[in-house]
Parts: C-alpha cells; structure tokens; sequence
C-alpha cells in the first residue's frame, strides 16, 4: 500500500472539496484530495456537442451570488448572459399554450394575485430565518412540521396559483413532493437565496452560464492542485482521534491531522468510520435524502425558436417537460434546448426504457415549439440518481422534522473531521455558490484550531 502524510485530507474533489483543499494549501497547510470518480468536479460536468461545451450538472449563477463571481475572477474564467431573448411559453391545464413577453404575467389575473400574496407570505417567513440557523427561529419545530403541501392547502386559495408554487418549489428545487418536505426546509432554501424572486425568477437564479462549461471551475482548482488532487480513490475507511486521521482509498493510505469530508451526506455513508461516528452525526446522514432528477439536453441544428422570437423557455407545471431552457453554446450553434425531469417525474421516467423516455421528451418540447422540436439530432441525458457517487440531486434535504432536530448539527465537527458541502450550506444551499461557502467554512475551521 502506498502511503502519503498530510495536514489535512479532503475526501470529495467538487467544487467544496476542491476550494477548501485551495484555501488550506494557500494557508501553508499540506493537503491530500482524494476523489472516488475518474474525474474532478462532482455535480458539476461538461459535455461537448458539435464542438461546443454545454452542461450536464450544475451550470447557472446568479448575479447575487458573491463568492461565485469572485472565484470566477480569481480563476480567470468568464460568464455569459443565459438567452433570455423573445417570448416565453406557458401550457395551461388544458394543455393550451400561451406565449407572453417577459414584462408580463402568464397566470390570469386571479391566479397571478393570489401567487403574488402566497410569495409574500413566504418571503415574510424567510425575513425571520437565519439561513446559517433556520432551526433557530422560536417557532423552527412548529414549522418544520408542516408539509409544504399543509401550507400551500391552507395559504393559496387559487389552483392554480397553488400549482405553480408546488411546481417551483417541490419540482424546481427539493426535486421532491411537496408532502416528503416542510415548510421549515423549503423557507430555508428561499432564505439562503434571498427571496423567492431570487429563487424562482429566470433572470436572476438562471441569470449567467460559464464560458466553456461549469466543470471548468474543478478542472482550474484542481490544476492547480496538481498532484495533490489523487481521483479513482474511494475513501473506504477513515479512522480517527484527538491525534488525527488515516484514510485508506484502495492502494492508497493517507495520515493526516486532519480531515474535511467534502460528499454529499448520502454518499459519506459509503465511508466506514472507525470509532463509528457519534449517534448523531449517523442519525443525520439517515435524516437527509437526496431528491430525483434527469437533465435532458435536445440539439437541434440551430436555435430555430430564436428566428420564431421565443426566448426557448417555457413552463407547464402539469406536464412531464415541466420547464425548458434553451442552452445553446455562445457561439449560437448548434441548438440545444435543456430540460430536467425531477421529483415523481423522474421516478416514473426512470421505469421508461431510453427510447421511450426520449420520445415523450420530444412529445413534450414540440408541445412548446411545434414539430420542428421533434427533429433533434441528438438527445443526451443524464440521472444523477444513478451516479454511484452522488446518488440524486440537486442536493440532499431533510424529511418532515428533521431540520429542527438534525440542523444545529450540519457542520458540527467529529474530532478532527469536518463537513463541507452545498447540501450542508446556508446561504447558497443548492447551489455552486453553496459548496464554495461550505468549502471555504471547512478550511476556516481547520486553521483556527491551533
């Protein structure tokens, strides 16, 4: 067995992994990354079409997102505007389409009112949390025992006003039902974007893609890393003291001082902890589960619904294609259009075989753009939950309660191990902006224990 020391371990080359391994490495600290897959990046992957990197995980950032744009900077790498162009496209109930312009509002004008009043509400809420501490608001267990379903029953009086804030919320975001999550879980993801505005509205968490694909973040860190950065290395045990930590990921053995465990809760359940972990920190990994979600990405020779004046996004909450974005590449070609497939969506497009999946996702697209959607040259999706080293997206979140009970625990260290995630963040939780604030909280710690 090849053996290597340390000052610290990080096991998880994402973006929390890899940004916490730079900042302790910019601090003087030697630094060990060891990552289960053959690739760095986590959530975040690229794939090229006709020449051209689009995204297959994780790709916008918001203007809001601080500690985003200033890791883009110090990577040297650039954003661009997300097309927004032209016309937006509604399906109604009863499947009938609407096209709007970005200054106005699909809903009717009962169902818009009654949106806007429940946004509100909700935005009311989410100015009482601490998205750092949500459990920490005195009525946190009252809240966190409340579906969101409960909530939107006995807040939203209009259908369909109600089923648009289902749709953003449980299929946007927790990719899960709206009864499986509370009302405390879903004000804390609204909290650590800002608002629902910031959350839901396209031009603002949808705001701006990556020049040559989000996966670049990884690959920059990572570089310069250089071969403090081992992938193909599944950490399969960690042992751990007072004294410090060794961590066995195949032929490979790692001493050091300290660990960050940078993977999802789920995933850091594949790691055998000797001593085992205190009966808290194992009952918050079983509390937190991650939602279901497929990206579905649809090329077309060119965008030809720029031509047609759309903007390529739509919206149909009671729909299998529920949203649609285009994400064609800078240079204009060739055409992509992106969709995802999330929460009971998913689980049932799971059970399709891939060719029947691929046929009702056309059949959905052309409900947007017509038959020329049903021409796609390629269509390229990807399950997060099959990903042996992530298993769902886009991040893990707790059932009904656990957020009062678990979340005081979230980043609370084992010994000499701490946690760092976008699932475990408060402000940018989903989110890249998430994993970096994670990443960086981790190293933070570390250095401050003398």
């Amino acid at each position: 067995m090849n053996e290597r020391d340390a000052d610290v371990v990080v096991i998880g080359a994402g973006v929390a992994g890899l940004v916490a391994a730079s900042d302790l490495v910019a601090a003087g600290r030697e630094v060990v990354v060891l990552e289960a897959r053959d690739r760095v990046g986590g959530r975040l992957l690229n794939t090229e079409i006709g020449g051209e990197p689009n995204e297959l995980g994780g790709q916008w950032i918001a203007p809001y997102q601080s500690e985003m744009h200033a890791l883009l900077a110090e990577l040297g790498l650039e954003s661009f505007h997300a097309y927004r162009e032209g016309d937006s496209l509604y399906i109604d109930p009863a499947g009938e389409l609407h096209r709007y312009a970005a200054d106005t509002e699909p809903l009717p004008a009962t169902a818009a009112a009654d949106y806007a009043r429940a946004v509100a509400k909700l935005d009311a809420l989410c100015a009482e949390l601490d998205p750092e501490a949500p459990w920490e608001h005195p009525l946190a267990t009252e809240l966190d025992g409340i579906t969101f379903e409960q909530w939107l029953a006995a807040e939203v009086d209009d259908t369909l006003a109600r089923d648009f804030l289902r749709s953003n919320m449980a299929g946007g975001y927790m990719t899960k039902p709206a009864d499986s999550f509370s009302l405390l879980g879903a004000a804390a993801t609204v909290a650590g974007a800002g608002s629902v505005a910031n959350l839901f509205e396209p031009d603002l968490c949808l705001h701006s893609r990556i020049v040559g694909g989000s996966q670049l973040i990884p690959l920059r860190l990572a570089e310069r890393l250089g071969d403090r950065v081992v992938v193909g290395a599944p950490a399969r045990t960690l042992r751990w003291s007072e004294e410090g930590v060794d961590v066995e990921a195949g032929a490979l053995k790692v001493q050091a001082q300290a660990a960050v465990v940078a993977v999802p809760p789920n995933v850091a359940g594949f790691i055998r902890f000797e001593p085992s972990l205190p009966a808290w920190r194992m009952r918050l990994h079983q509390a937190l589960t991650q939602g279901d979600v497929i990206k579905v990405l649809a090329v077309y020779d060119e965008p030809f619904w720029r031509a047609e004046g759309l903007s390529g996004e739509g919206f149909a909450p009671y729909q299998l294609v529920r949203e649609v974005y285009d994400n064609t590449p800078p240079v204009g070609r060739p055409g992509v259009l992106c969709t995802f497939l999330a929460g009971e969506k998913a689980q049932a497009a799971e059970r399709l075989d891939a060719s029947e999946r691929r046929r009702l996702v056309l059949d959905g697209l052309a409900r947007y753009f017509g038959s020329r959607a049903l021409d796609a040259t390629e269509v390229i999706e990807h399950d997060w939950s099959q990903e042996e080293w992530t298993r769902g997206a886009y991040a893990a979140t707790f059932g009904v309660g656990g957020l009062a009970r678990h979340g005081a625990d979230l980043t609370r260290p084992v010994g000499p191990i701490q946690w760092a995630c976008t699932d475990l963040a408060g402000v940018g939780h989903m989110h890249m902006e998430g994993a970096i604030r994670s990443g960086r909280a981790a190293a933070r710690a570390i250095l401050a224990d003398p």
